[in-house]
This record gives C-alpha cells, structure tokens and sequence, in this order.
C-alpha cells in the first residue's frame, strides 16, 4: 500500500543516498511492505518495531541520519518542542530501503 511520511528537507540527501534507512516516530504510519515517495523517489518499509527514544538516539542515530547521538536528540527537541526528548518514551521506528524506481 501506499502511504505518506513527511520528512524534513534536511534529510534528503541521507535518504538518496541511503544513509538515513529509518524514522521514528510518535504514531505508526505504515507496515512492513508498505511503499511511501519522498524526494522523487520510493521507499518501502523493511521492519515497524516500537523502542524506547534512548534505544533510538543511542544505537539508531545513523540509521536516522545523523553521525551523532546528541544531533538526533537536538532534532527531536526542534520537532518536539512542547514535549522535547524523553528517553523513556516509546516510539514507532520505521525501517526503509530506497527502491530503484522513481516515484512520479
């Protein structure tokens, strides 16, 4: 199926080039095998699994995009600002793959 995620533009060379494979988030968006577009391209989700924000921020934070752990923090606190990071909390982490079609 066919779903939307939204993403920061500051991401968009780290998902092309397939350095940023996952997204976590407060809500699940989709399941495994689901396809979403971001960038003119597509993706499909490989894994949906729910983790502590410190299991992400501490082990994730590559796979998000970033090459440190407080980078990952930081971000969240900008998207997250009434809430900001809470290590306990639980979120959805979506694993991904760049596909090899463009998305039109």
């Amino acid at each position: 199926m066919s779903i939307h995620i939204p993403f920061r533009s500051q991401f968009k060379d780290a998902m092309l080039s397939g350095q940023k494979t996952c997204t976590s988030r407060n809500k699940k968006y989709g399941d495994v095998g689901d396809i979403f577009g971001a960038f003119g391209r597509w993706f499909v989700i490989t894994k949906v699994r729910q983790e502590k924000l410190t299991t992400v921020s501490h082990f994730l934070y590559r796979e998000e995009g970033f090459n440190r752990s407080s980078e990952f923090m930081d971000c969240w606190n900008q998207i997250h600002p009434r809430k900001g990071y809470d290590s306990e909390q639980i979120v959805w982490v979506h694993i991904f793959k760049l596909e090899d079609k463009d998305a039109k």
